[in-house]
């Protein structure tokens, strides 16, 4: 099969998964406003700013881009990624045996070429669905999921209904090697619809604030089978990827970097089970309905706070302490989907 994992046996999520349908356009009124606007750059009209990013667009015309969700793969023999670094926001998610991939989104600018493409899972309804009628890519799924997945309020590029917007290359092996490109991708979204913004922002120059902010210089979270760490440079102004004790390095040898990170902790309940290879495996969904802690990290200073959802199609908020908005400094966003329960070491 696509996903790469024969069902034997499926078990409903326990507590209202993200693998039902997508609410009706009505429901979008759940979140507040204020994790749904941003806070614009003084000296950039808000019209000319990227929504997923609060950066100045690259040209007007990418400002009515859709966003395009790529599934890439995040495994040993996968990397390194190509494209990955350039993505406005990336969710790591957490797949069978611990290991995890990234639903990388693209909108303000699409690179030529972004890999290693992988299968979807059922944790991405909810990260697709709030991205006003995205493109999302993915090499596939099993017969549980590609159904559910296709009938979400997307443009389905996959590897069998779209083929020629695929192609195998090295440097890695099958099934570790499939690219696609997200202008091409971009394209079968007809007619295009821009994201609204996922995240509140403060102008560049302003520190994270709100009650409890400290400063902190790296973050260390993990599941089973893969351990991150973030460094934060106060020359750069940004944040470095490290993966399992190598820093990360995509196809070109640049290390990925990320201006905010998030810790968003979420229930991880089991969607399906089957066997892969021979070996019985517990397949994973991300419940990001609901609320939990949340540590946001931007600017060399870190913020603990609740995130709350209450709908696929509206975007989670994130608070403070005192019920206001955490406000991330313009650029991109990385959100690590950590189990819940578990806590960042942060220093």
């Amino acid at each position: 099969m696509a996903g790469g994992v024969a069902l034997v046996s499926m078990v409903a999520a326990a507590c209202g998964g993200s693998h039902q349908a997508a609410a009706p356009p009505a429901a979008t009124t759940g979140a507040p406003a204020a994790a749904t606007t941003t806070s614009p750059n003084p000296t950039t009209p808000p019209s000319a700013l990227a929504p997923l990013t609060d950066l100045a667009a690259q040209s007007p015309a990418q400002l009515s881009a859709p966003a395009v969700v790529i599934k890439i793969d995040n495994v040993a023999g996968a990397l390194p990624q190509t494209g990955v670094g350039q993505a406005d926001v990336v969710y790591e998610e957490m797949v069978e045996g611990g290991l995890t991939r990234l639903a990388a989104i693209f909108q303000s600018a699409y690179p030529a070429e972004v890999g290693p493409v992988r299968s979807g899972r059922l944790t991405d309804i909810a990260i697709v669905d709030d991205l006003n009628h995205p493109v999302f890519a993915f090499a596939g799924a099993n017969n549980l999921f590609l159904p559910q997945l296709r009938a979400q309020p997307i443009d389905d590029v996959d590897i069998d209904n779209r083929p020629d917007l695929f192609v195998r290359q090295g440097p890695n092996v099958a099934p570790h090697n499939l690219y696609t490109n997200p202008a091409q991708d971009a394209a079968t979204d007809n007619p295009s619809s821009p994201p609204a913004p996922l995240f509140s922002y403060r102008s560049a120059a302003t520190p994270l604030g709100g009650p409890g902010a400290a400063p902190a210089t790296q973050v260390s979270v993990g599941w089973a089978e893969t351990a991150v760490t973030w460094t934060y440079s106060a020359a750069t102004g940004v944040w470095s990827r490290i993966q399992n004790g190598s820093p990360d390095l995509d196809s070109a040898g640049r290390q990925i970097t990320a201006t905010n990170v998030i810790v968003q902790p979420v229930q991880y309940t089991t969607s399906a089970t089957g066997y892969e290879s021979g070996v019985f495996t517990i397949i994973p969904e991300g419940q990001l309905i609901g609320t939990g802690p949340v540590w946001v990290l931007s600017g060399g200073r870190v913020v603990q706070g609740t995130w709350a959802r209450t709908s696929l199609t509206s975007p989670a908020t994130y608070t403070d302490s005192a019920g206001q908005p955490i406000a991330l400094a313009p650029g991109n966003t990385w959100v690590e989907l950590t189990t819940a329960g578990s806590l960042p070491q942060i220093q």
